[in-house]
């Protein structure tokens, strides 16, 4: 554990211990404002929501904003009674985003924030509809819990932690975005444990992040399972450190969605029917997962301009020079279980359905380090731009 999380916990225990003893709960029945609750709020307290359909202030961008620190917003949900015990938050007139978290000044597009982090927000309980942009959203969070939420057609990114850090996001749904149903983005650190996420472009997807654990989900018809991306596919710039995102015992299939993103977006260049898709990241491990029925390929490992350069030959990395390291080094991609993928590749494409694919074209994508290792059964089937799948890293 390194001296900035060390230093980051302890000032989140500290602040929890401070304000647990003063620590109210305000309780919010149907017809009530959500918002004025948060608004009347401090440090520590707890915002506990019955039951019922709410809707926020139509000229605010956001259904509920929450720019207070170690707050708590729970949703009472009544299981058994379906719809009707539901927290739900709808979008109303100028909405934007259903949740969205940041400290105070800083907004859901804003590329820097002049105040400290927001340290410490817990979100349990709250199904989120209709929002034009993201459903629940942290930017500049240090210390974030999501629970059992759910993200209905929310048309940007459905569950999106960004620019935030010392997060777990547990146990949630999200599906309907014509983007990302759940994206981690230049954050550091966090946890991604047993979600459903379908129906959208990219099922899950990473970019510009570090150390981010991703086990026990559902990811199933989509375009694409997981997306693992290089800068150029994020919106913000590159860190310092990319690298250590874990993808593993995950179930991974039937990713075969006929890809609604909107036309000229980085999303709607994806082809359909792939499980995971890693393009031009390094020092990553795909491992232990349950991969099947993708129509072109249960795991591509590609560089980033030659992922590109499929789609236009044009975008290579002598015409379109990438802001990062365009080839897939030292990844490990090791002990998955892959079945019944690549039966039906997009025709429009130079490359075969396959279990594995692995392409990448040098100068530019050496692709050094890799390691394809115990993946099985022994008769999966793979198409690789060498030859063989490399074991240089193993």
């Amino acid at each position: 554990m390194n001296l900035r999380r060390i230093s980051t916990l302890l000032g989140l225990s500290l602040l929890a211990a401070a304000t647990a003893a003063d620590a109210a709960v305000h309780r919010v029945h149907q017809g009530d404002s959500i918002q004025a609750a948060v608004d009347s709020a401090s440090p520590g307290d707890t915002i506990l929501v019955d039951p019922g359909t709410y809707q926020g202030d139509p000229s605010s961008l956001y259904g509920i904003h929450i720019t207070t620190p170690n707050l708590r917003l729970i949703g009472k949900v009544r299981r058994g009674r379906g719809e009707a015990g539901k927290v739900r938050i709808l979008a109303n007139g100028d909405q934007q985003t259903g949740i969205f978290v940041a400290p105070a000044g800083c907004g859901y597009t804003d590329s820097n924030c002049a105040s400290e982090d927001l340290q410490g927000f817990y979100v349990r309980g709250f199904t989120v509809e209709g929002f034009p942009q993201n459903g629940i959203q942290t930017r500049w969070v240090d210390g974030f819990k999501f629970v059992r939420n759910e993200s209905v057609n929310n048309l940007n990114n459905g569950i999106y932690p960004t620019l935030s850090a010392n997060g777990l996001v547990k146990n949630n749904v999200s599906y309907g975005s014509l983007d990302t149903a759940m994206w981690v983005a230049g954050s550091e650190n966090v946890r991604v444990v047993g979600n459903q996420l379908y129906g959208s472009p990219i099922g899950f997807e990473i970019t510009v992040s570090n150390d981010v654990q991703v086990e026990w989900n559902f990811i199933h018809d989509n375009t694409v399972g997981v997306g693992l991306f290089h800068p150029n596919a994020a919106g913000n710039p590159p860190m310092p450190v990319m690298a250590n995102w874990v993808i593993e015992r995950n179930f991974i299939f039937d990713n075969n969605l006929p890809n609604p993103a909107p036309p000229a977006s980085f999303q709607a260049g994806l082809p359909s029917g792939l499980g995971i898709l890693l393009l031009g990241v390094s020092d990553n491990v795909i491992a232990k997962n349950f991969i099947s029925s993708n129509d072109f390929a249960g795991i591509g490992v590609l560089g980033w301009c030659t992922a590109t350069g499929l789609g236009d030959p044009r975008r290579n990395c002598e015409n379109d020079l990438p802001r990062a390291n365009p080839s897939a080094n030292n990844n490990l991609v090791y002990r998955n279980w892959l079945t019944g993928n690549g039966q039906s590749p997009p025709p429009y494409l130079p490359l075969p359905g396959v279990d594995i694919l692995y392409v990448q074209t040098p100068p530019y994508e050496p692709g050094t380090g890799n390691c394809f290792e115990q993946n099985r059964p022994s008769t999966l089937t793979f198409y690789s731009s060498v030859g063989v799948l490399p074991t240089d890293g193993c």
